[in-house]
């Protein structure tokens, strides 16, 4: 609202919606307005790279109650204090528009925007920002209120010094107490609040102490047809067989106590725990060069029961012997290093059966595949008994790939 004079003032027409104080006529004191109201800068806003002014304003606080004192508020609203700093100055300044969804405001301290009744700019302007369009959304009091705001500055700079605020329209509350003219009853009146603009608060992270969510126990079972949880009798748990009286000299069989009998004979498989079988301990079958299948694991038949392990202990005792030479690191390190090996050799190799120098057997070349196979399989056999010993020496390894080149690379048996 704008409030310029202790006097009554009627409703403005609905062109112009923008609540305004007209000096009225017995000079009477309006019901609505008391002695807490503090007025906190009265001025203008400076129009950037204008020399004109939007005068005749005043921002005023009232208290958040009646009882409680405007001079205690006061001292807890940064708004006011901000505002009550820019006392002596002519102006502040003007920023622009802005919308309210962009923004966080801080309403908190319940401060209002009047337009002396004689600021024919000021109050075209500002009907014009807020009158011409309807109000579309929605206070935290549920009040209809403006999508823009004006933007205002209450300092000199840009930094963090400066504190912000935006000038907004909302409906305001009917006033049964202040009498109208009758061709201005159905005319509505907006009334002009100024918010802090500030950052949201930051959620809360969870302490150490909070609360953790906890899965409900297996026997408070839901019932599909209602949201409602089934009541368990107490005696479903325990069978007249379970509470056996032990002798006190027995203390093994006392300290293992017996396990709940499951609510209705029979659960689904996602509510039982089930412990994993032992894996069977086999060796893979496969050849020199480390390739073969792995071996299925056995099946347990329609009974449950696996096959009759036949085993000895000389088996196992000779399978542990082979698994820390072929389980080993330096078989397989000395593998990849006759890879590499292999495959740089042919790209050095020439193909003598093709046309041009640049026909080398990489991995291009169509007898790439079965060339180096043969070559790789030849080598790994010729050293199959220092690989899973030692390191395997690359002048060696490079020897034996010239004479695996020598052999295969004509395709002719010379």
């Amino acid at each position: 609202m704008a409030l310029s004079s202790p006097s009554k003032h009627p409703k403005t027409p609905a062109t112009s919606r923008i609540a305004q104080n007209t000096p009225g006529t017995n000079g009477r004191t309006p019901s609505h307005l008391s002695a807490s109201h503090r007025l906190l800068y009265r001025g203008a806003l400076s129009l950037p790279d204008s020399q004109m002014l939007l005068d005749g304003l005043a921002f005023v606080a009232k208290p958040e109650s009646p009882t409680k004192q405007a001079s205690t508020s006061l001292l807890d609203n940064s708004l006011a204090l901000a505002l009550e700093s820019m006392r002596g100055r002519p102006s502040i300044r003007f920023l622009g528009t802005t919308k309210l969804s962009d923004i966080y405001l801080d309403e908190s301290g319940c401060v209002e925007l009047d337009i002396h009744p004689r600021a024919l700019l000021s109050r075209i302007y500002f009907e014009n920002m807020f009158c011409l369009k309807p109000l579309s959304s929605n206070g935290p009091c549920g009040n209809l209120r403006s999508d823009i705001g004006i933007k205002i500055a209450l300092g000199d700079s840009d930094g963090p010094e400066t504190t912000w605020a935006v000038v907004y329209a909302e409906l305001a509350p009917a006033m049964n107490s202040s009498p109208c003219p009758a061709p201005y009853k159905g005319s509505s009146i907006l009334q002009l609040n100024v918010a802090r603009i500030t950052q949201p608060p930051v959620p809360k992270l969870p302490r150490p102490d909070d609360p953790i969510p906890r899965k409900p126990p297996v026997i408070l079972t839901r019932n599909e047809s209602s949201s409602s949880l089934k009541r368990v009798a107490s005696g479903i748990l325990k069978g007249s067989n379970d509470l056996k009286r032990v002798a006190s000299g027995s203390l093994a069989n006392v300290m293992v106590p017996k396990r709940p009998k499951l609510v209705g004979g029979s659960v689904s498989g996602e509510d039982v725990f089930k412990v994993p079988e032992l894996p069977v301990k086999q060796k893979a079958k496969g050849d020199v060069f480390g390739g073969g299948s792995q071996p299925k694991a056995k099946q347990p038949n329609a009974k449950g029961k696996a096959k009759a392990n036949t085993r000895t202990e000389a088996d196992d005792d000779f399978e542990f012997f082979e698994a820390d030479f072929d389980a080993g690191s330096v078989e397989k390190e000395n593998k990849n290093k006759l890879k590499k090996a292999t495959i740089a050799h042919l790209a050095k190799t020439k193909d003598p059966a093709a046309k041009g120098d640049t026909s080398m057997f990489d991995k291009t070349h169509p007898d790439f595949k079965e060339f180096y196979g043969v070559m790789y399989h030849g080598v790994c056999f010729a050293l199959r008994g220092r690989i899973r010993l030692e390191d395997v020496d690359p002048a060696l390894v490079e020897r034996l790939l010239k004479l695996h080149t020598r052999m295969y690379l004509t395709g002719l048996g010379v």
